[in-house]
């Protein structure tokens, strides 16, 4: 289990010291997730929405960057203290 939990450190390292190529490999994934739901037929649209090639891929981009700002916000509301909070 030591093993394993090394090998997972080293590579969570090797990512904090890549950011930039995973930022890019995400947005090459999000890339190839609007080219596919394009390339991909569809079938009977339930909702005016459906018709719109990618509107769920950034629907979801969307949503998750909002829910990390909101969530950031109000953990910064609720958590920060004044500079002079203990003494």
């Amino acid at each position: 289990m030591r093993g394993f939990c090394m090998n997972v450190l080293k590579i969570i390292e090797y990512l904090r010291a890549k950011a930039g190529l995973l930022r890019i490999a995400f947005f090459i994934f999000l890339g190839a997730l609007v080219v596919f739901d394009i390339l991909i037929p569809r079938g009977d649209a339930h909702y005016f929405v459906d018709k719109i090639y990618a509107f769920w891929t950034f629907f979801a981009l969307v949503g998750c960057f909002l829910l990390i700002k909101i969530s950031k916000g109000i953990a910064h509301l609720l958590l920060s203290k004044d500079e002079d909070y203990y003494g």
